[in-house]
């Protein structure tokens, strides 16, 4: 145990003194993710303050909308933040315990095609694992009242609400998730770094209710913007617990619900942008 200490100590004395600089691995690892978060997040946020006609009728807006937000933003943002403080502590300690888990490959086409093979196999496992505990979340009364209720607080899902979770249902869901997809499937820290981006993109993508093209990913994969928001309405709540890249879980076990119908259309609103700058102008003219 001693010698397992000493083993770790040195490891640690390595990594905050040599590995964790830009142009590593494991800084990458580190900081791309909540980079690529708030980044893509903040883009989506000024969208929301801005309201430009032209992004506006790309929105996701349910017919009924339901009941409102019952959380502040300041509140999303200081509970994503620590979340994302837990995740970068956890990857800390796994570059500490397993020395060699950002070790390179070998470069050139065969690993290329061998990451790629993995990146995707880490996708499924990621959907796979998400999909499982989101839905365990939900049957559990006792799970749901004390853990996943909190994100649904947010009714009205927006960009950078996508982590907001309970310290320990993100735990479980988002880091350990994250973990099983990276040894799972075999990933180098690049590949899981690249795959780990990109979920976290996707996610927030999923709760940002914009459709494409404003949503560049909305059309390109089934579990969408709109496929989200329908979980988060209360009549959709016990359906589409997949996430955050495929639906094929909730399709094999009849938890898939269509999100046609439910949304408003663009040429709907459209229409309402219309009605309404001619109603204000008629008022100008009286």
């Amino acid at each position: 145990m001693a010698s397992l200490l000493s083993e770790w100590a040195a490891n640690a004395q390595d990594l905050f003194a040599n590995r964790l600089r830009p142009g590593h691995v494991e800084f990458a690892m580190l900081v791309y993710q909540p980079l690529a978060y708030w980044l893509v997040a903040g883009f989506y946020d000024i969208l929301d303050t801005l309201k430009l006609p032209f992004t506006e009728r790309y929105k996701v807006v349910r017919r009924d909308p339901g009941r409102p937000n019952t959380i502040t933003r300041s509140q999303v943002i200081i509970r994503v933040l620590l979340q994302q403080a837990i995740q970068i502590a956890l990857n800390l300690v796994l570059f500490v315990v397993d020395k060699d888990m950002c070790a390179v490959g070998p470069a050139g086409p065969q690993s290329l095609a061998l990451r790629a093979s993995r990146f995707v196999l880490g996708m499924y496992i990621m959907d796979t694992w998400q999909y499982w505990i989101h839905r365990w979340v939900h049957v559990n009364t006792f799970l749901y009242k004390h853990l996943h209720s909190v994100h649904h607080t947010l009714n009205i899902p927006y960009a950078y609400g996508a982590l907001y979770n309970s310290i320990l249902e993100g735990f479980l869901l988002d880091t350990l998730g994250g973990v099983v997809s990276l040894y799972g499937a075999g990933l180098d820290c690049e590949t899981s770094t690249a795959l780990f981006v990109f979920g976290y993109i996707k996610t927030v993508l999923d709760h940002c209710n914009y459709r494409g093209p404003i949503n560049p990913l909305h059309s390109l994969f089934p579990n969408s913007a709109a496929y989200h928001d329908v979980h988060h309405d209360v009549r959709g709540i016990k359906m589409n617990f997949s996430q955050p890249f495929f639906t094929h879980w909730d399709w094999l076990l009849g938890t898939f619900m269509d999100p046609n119908g439910i949304h408003l259309t663009v040429e709907e609103l459209k229409a309402q942008q219309e009605e309404k700058a001619k109603t204000q102008k008629d008022k100008k003219k009286q």
